[in-house]
């Protein structure tokens, strides 16, 4: 398949999906949301979930055109992302007036910026083309889905 097709074909599933969230976020919404939801909670919904779609059906475009630099990018940013989130909350934690409701454990942050950092690795490593595409989503999803919900322990 050529790449003017994939990239077509991604369009399309792309818009088709927007398309499905726009006149599903309603029955969603009432069905989970009962008696709270909103205009502005349907608004957020349609808003995050493009850009939820978007990012996702990007990636599985440069997945399909083997853009492994693009991809590794992509996957490095995240993590760096994800490092600096749980590091900076570590440190607002103990060095800072910062109070939260919630504490999320030392330990979960430790573990979250180390799975993070493995994460940036695995995406130098895809850059370098020492891994294939396949192997590094697979490690990298595992890693977040694991973060994840150890954070919900």
């Amino acid at each position: 398949m050529n790449k003017r097709k994939v990239i077509v074909i991604h369009l399309a599933v792309f818009l088709l999906l927007i398309l499905l969230l726009f006149f599903a976020s309603e029955p969603l919404l009432s069905k989970f949301a009962t008696g709270i939801h909103n205009v502005g909670m349907w608004t957020d919904l349609i808003i995050i979930g493009t850009i939820g779609i978007l990012i996702l059906t990007t990636i599985s475009c440069l997945i399909f055109l083997k853009q492994k630099k693009i991809v590794g990018l992509i996957i490095i940013f995240v993590n760096f992302f994800w490092t600096w989130f749980s590091l900076d909350l570590l440190y607002r934690y103990h060095f800072t007036e910062f109070h939260p409701t919630f504490y999320i454990p030392n330990w979960i942050l430790i573990v979250n910026s180390i799975f993070a950092i493995v994460g940036i690795v695995i995406g130098l490593k895809l850059i370098n083309k020492k891994v294939s595409i396949k192997t590094t989503l697979l490690i990298n999803l595992t890693l977040i889905l694991i973060g994840l919900i150890i954070q919900q322990i």
